[in-house]
């Protein structure tokens, strides 16, 4: 009996020696950036992004001799810093922080294939993808994996690219480029991890990869981490996925940040009889604020941020009439910017009907001069559009939802249905009145809307992923497009004037 116990405390000793011990490695990720470099405060005084200057002082401040920095994908595209110069600015601080490997997400595309190549070779990153090929010949355009060694630890990082790019950028960013089905991804992670582990001989392997892991991801992380064994780590991007201590699949851990550099994480390393445990953690960007910020990187930021300032005073179009944006306005009912934007998604997806939410909506546009800056001004979100086929009834819900609160972000903007809807009063907890109002009829191309029926409705990712209470949107697979700016500048700039006086002069809301 005794003999037993003490092999039970010992057992419990060893188990939390090997808890406490000092990890033989740790991995700092991030992905779904999309441009957000910068600290940001919100208006609790709490930090709600981390920056580059914050994250390489957190990566600094571990001394944990064998570290690793990997990226998920999506960091090129998406905010004006990232945008303005094809995603030059933003490498220039990746090389600075000195990121170990970086999957290529759909929108690192889309700029171009070559373009995410000549940002590769001029600042030195190590973007990897193991089933991006060239159609012509077949050969990889991005190296395959990465191979990291420490002393006595060896480690091949390989990437993985969305098969959805072909539909996630624009087709000719990537005309020239195969990503395979889902099978061949899963046939290519298997050849990988057999080459890392029988040749390279590496004793970790880690798969960074923008594949996602939504239902709707195919092939999904999930997918990946139960088709192909001996994959330690897997590190994700792409469905913009929150996974605060990870998923086990199989030996497999799957991580994710989320998005817009919200949170950090942190992996553990430790090695053990039976290989490598793994330890997953969530950083969010409030524990930025006991951190002083990396000087060096913090100094090139706000020179690049100088620099990019100059460039959003360039007039980029003119604009014909006024656009009114103004927050009371946009929350409250339609406007003409409100179905201009709108418009343009119906124009540029073929969309039955477009419908985005007031709070997208910042400030108003002038008429006459149109600079970079203006742009961002109004849209600083960096939404990108997706459509969807959905029923009639989701589309009433949806509708109804935004219609219901006056005042706020959710309030709805559209184009391509009209909408009659009564007013009416309701007392809430404190005993004072709000208005709200619900639609009592619908039309969509001058016909009454039919409830079974599914329609192509344009959106933002912000409502998809449902923002500001619109879960109708995610009910449904979708398809994604660029940038509600791009979008919106490209109609602007090409329609003609009788096209936009039309939109600006037609009502779509009325309100009995």
């Amino acid at each position: 009996m005794k003999k037993k116990l003490w092999l039970g405390v010992f057992a419990a000793l060893a188990f939390i020696t090997q808890a406490f011990a000092a990890p033989e490695l740790v991995i700092y990720h991030t992905n779904d950036v999309h441009g957000y470099v910068f600290h940001e405060i919100g208006n609790d005084g709490k930090p709600t992004r981390w920056g580059y200057d914050y994250f390489k002082a957190l990566v600094d401040a571990d001394k944990t001799p064998n570290k690793l920095l990997l990226d998920a994908g999506d960091v090129l595209h998406g905010q004006a810093f990232a945008t303005a110069r094809r995603g030059e600015l933003v490498a220039r601080v990746l090389s600075m922080v000195g990121y170990d490997a970086l999957a290529a997400g759909n929108h690192d595309y889309d700029y171009g294939w070559r373009r995410l190549a000549e940002l590769r070779d001029e600042y030195r990153l190590r973007f990897v993808a193991a089933n991006v090929t060239a159609k012509d010949g077949g050969d990889r355009v991005l190296a395959p994996y990465a191979i990291r060694e420490f002393p006595n630890l060896k480690v091949g990082v390989f990437g993985l690219s969305t098969p959805e790019t072909v539909t996630t950028t624009d087709p000719r960013n990537v005309s020239e480029l195969s990503f395979g089905g889902a099978a061949d991804v899963i046939e290519i992670a298997h050849q990988t991890v057999k080459y890392l582990t029988e040749t390279e001989k590496t004793d970790l392997v880690i798969a960074v990869t923008h594949m996602g892991s939504e239902a709707y991801c195919e092939p999904s992380s999930q997918t990946i981490a139960s088709s192909v064994p001996g994959i330690d780590l897997i590190v994700d991007g792409h469905s913009h996925s929150e996974i605060k201590s990870g998923i086990k699949i199989g030996n497999t851990l799957i991580v994710s940040t989320g998005s817009y550099f919200s949170n950090v994480g942190r992996v553990e390393a430790r090695k053990t009889e039976s290989g490598y445990e793994f330890t997953a953690s969530l950083l969010p960007a409030s524990e930025s604020a006991s951190l002083t910020p990396n000087p060096e990187t913090a100094a090139a930021l706000n020179a690049l941020k100088a620099e990019l300032e100059q460039e959003l005073s360039v007039v980029v179009m003119k604009n014909p009439i006024n656009l009114n944006g103004q927050r009371s306005d946009v929350r409250s009912g339609s406007t003409n910017l409100g179905r201009m934007l709108a418009a343009a998604l119906v124009a540029g997806t073929g969309a039955d009907v477009a419908l985005i939410n007031g709070g997208s909506i910042r400030d108003s546009l002038p008429a006459g001069d149109v600079t970079k800056g203006m742009f961002l001004t109004v849209m600083p979100y960096g939404n990108y559009v997706f459509t969807v086929e959905m029923t009639g009834a989701d589309i009433l819900a949806a509708l109804n939802h935004g219609l219901s609160k006056p005042g706020a972000g959710a309030f709805p903007q559209f184009y391509g249905m009209t909408v009659t809807a009564r007013k009416t009063t309701q007392k809430l907890a404190d005993g004072t009145d709000a208005d709200s109002f619900a639609a009592d009829e619908v039309k969509i191309g001058g016909k009454p809307l039919d409830m079974g029926a599914k329609y192509k409705v344009a959106t933002v990712d912000f409502l998809y992923s449902g923002g500001d209470g619109y879960t109708w949107f995610g009910k449904y697979a979708y398809e994604e497009f660029g940038t509600l700016e791009d979008m919106f500048r490209a109609y602007l700039t090409g329609a003609d004037a009788d096209s936009i006086k039309a939109v600006d002069k037609t009502e779509v809301l009325f309100v009995k």
